[in-house]
């Protein structure tokens, strides 16, 4: 993990998990502890899907989930990282934050028990989404 690399990000309280080109994912510094006790297969697994997706390759549903619904407030995408093997979801959002495509990860699932997410960890993901927005349109910070 890196410390943020431009002034939206350190607004944001994130940091670097994975980039590529002009592609990145990144972490809430509030994820950070619960990401790293994660046990180091998952953590493999998960920064290596991290890497495709900055690289623009296509991801399996088994890797990522596209639609996890739209926030209420922004109309905003929630999407997943996946490790179906532990039950795991990082949830978050994408879009272009200092002049890079960025998947923002804001929330998890750590032990989803069935295919369908949970409603009420898929509506406290979407409010945080809403709320970062709300912080980054604020700022000047969001571009997509």
């Amino acid at each position: 993990m890196t410390d943020a690399s431009d002034d939206s990000l350190s607004t944001m309280d994130c940091c670097v998990l994975e980039e590529h080109g002009q592609a990145r994912v990144v972490i809430k510094r509030s994820m950070v502890t619960f990401f790293e006790s994660l046990d180091v297969r998952s953590l493999a697994r998960l920064k290596s899907v991290m890497k495709l997706w900055c690289e623009g390759r296509k991801l399996t549903p088994e890797m990522f989930n596209p639609n996890e619904g739209r926030t209420q407030k922004h109309n905003v995408m929630l999407q997943a990282f996946k490790r179906n093997q532990i039950k795991l979801r990082l949830y978050g959002f994408c879009s272009t934050i200092g002049g890079k495509k960025t998947f923002v990860i804001l929330d998890s699932d750590p032990s989803k028990k069935q295919n369908k997410a949970d409603p009420l960890i898929l509506k406290r993901a979407k409010m945080h989404v809403d709320h970062l927005v709300d912080t980054l349109k604020s700022e000047g910070n969001l571009n997509g």
